[in-house]
C-alpha cells in the first residue's frame, strides 16, 4: 500500500471529504519532520476491524512522542464512515500530526496479497533498539520505505531489520515469528519489535494450539535453523517466508503451523460492531 493514492471517502480534521482532497502544508510538523503517528487497519466487507486495539496502540505511540489525539469516539466514527464507503476489502489509515491535524482514509488491497508466501532478505542497515521511534508507527516512515526498496532491488518481497546487537527486530511492514519443532520465538519489544495487534493475536492462538511461544532475542542463526518463518500484519494477515537471503526455507514449501494459524486468524476477521469497541474503551 506504500505510495498508493487513497480513493473514496475520507475524513480530515472531522470533516468528510474526498480522499483526493487531502493535503498537508509544508510547515506542518508531519510534513517537515515526520512528527506524527499512524495506524493501518484491515477493512473487510467495508468494516474496519479491531478499531479499539489499533486506537490503543495509536495512543501509546502518540504519548511517546508528545501528540494529543482526538477523542476515541471521533476517530471511531471517522473510521466507520470511511470504511463504509471504501473498497469492500482493503486497508484504512488513521494519521495524526503533532500540529493537531488528522485524517482517515482508505484504499484497496489486491486479494492475492492476503497470506501470500514471500521471500525476504536481511537488510544491510541496522536500527538501534533505543531509537525513540523504533517499535512504534510514526509518519517518519522513510526507513520502512527504503528497506522495502532495498529488498525489491535484491529480488525479495520483504526486508528484515536487525538492531545494533544483531538481533532481529522484524520486517519492514510486519512482525516476524520463527518455529523450530513445537517452539515459536518472536523478537522482544526490548529489542525494538512493534507491539503488533496481529502479533498479539498470533501469540495467543499459537499457545492455545499447544505450542510454546517466547518473546525473546532472535538471532540470524535462529532464522537459518527454523522449520518455519512467518510474518504477521493486520492488513495482510499471516504470510509464510519460504525464501531467506536466496535460500529456501523448508525447501520452499508451506508449513503446517503457519498455514493453520493463517486460516484461524483469517476466519476471525469478520465484520463486527466497532462502536461497541470504542464505547467500551471510553468507560
Amino acid at each position: 500500500m506504500i505510495g498508493r493514492i487513497p480513493q473514496g471517502p475520507a475524513v480530515a480534521d472531522g470533516a468528510a471529504v474526498d480522499a483526493s482532497a487531502l493535503t498537508l502544508v509544508w510547515w506542518d510538523p508531519a510534513a517537515q519532520w515526520g512528527v506524527g503517528v499512524f495506524e493501518t487497519l484491515a477493512v473487510r466487507s467495508r468494516t474496519a476491524l479491531r478499531v479499539a486495539a489499533h486506537l490503543t496502540r495509536l495512543e501509546t505511540a502518540a504519548r511517546r512522542i508528545g501528540i494529543a489525539l482526538p477523542a476515541w469516539s471521533v476517530l471511531d466514527a471517522a473510521a466507520r464512515h470511511v470504511a463504509s464507503g471504501a473498497e469492500r476489502d482493503g486497508w484504512l489509515k488513521i494519521a495524526v500530526s503533532r500540529s493537531g491535524h488528522w485524517a482517515v482514509f482508505a484504499g484497496a488491497l489486491e486479494t492475492f496479497e492476503d497470506g501470500r508466501a514471500v521471500s525476504a532478505v536481511v537488510l544491510t542497515g541496522r536500527r538501534h533498539r533505543l531509537d525513540p521511534l523504533v517499535g512504534i508507527k510514526t509518519l517518519a516512515y522513510a526507513p520502512a520505505v527504503l528497506g522495502l526498496e532495498e529488498a525489491h532491488r535484491r529480488g525479495a518481497d520483504e526486508g528484515i531489520w536487525l538492531n545494533e546487537r544483531g538481533h532481529v527486530i522484524g520486517a519492514c511492514t510486519a512482525n516476524l515469528f520463527a518455529l523450530r519443532g513445537r517452539a515459536v520465538v518472536t523478537p522482544s519489544l526490548s529489542d525494538g519489535a512493534r507491539d503488533g495487534v496481529t502479533r498479539a493475536r498470533a501469540i495467543e492462538a499459537l499457545r492455545e494450539a499447544g505450542l510454546t511461544v517466547r518473546e525473546s532475542k532472535v538471532r540470524y542463526a535462529t532464522l537459518r535453523a527454523a522449520d518455519e518463518i512467518f510474518l504477521t500484519s493486520s492488513v495482510r494477515g499471516v504470510r509464510p517466508v519460504v525464501r531467506l537471503d536466496g535460500r529456501d526455507v523448508r525447501k520452499g514449501r508451506l508449513g503446517s503451523v503457519t498455514t493453520a494459524l493463517g486460516e484461524r486468524l483469517a476466519a476471525e476477521d469478520v465484520p463486527r460492531d466497532t462502536v461497541s469497541d470504542a464505547e467500551e474503551r471510553q468507560r
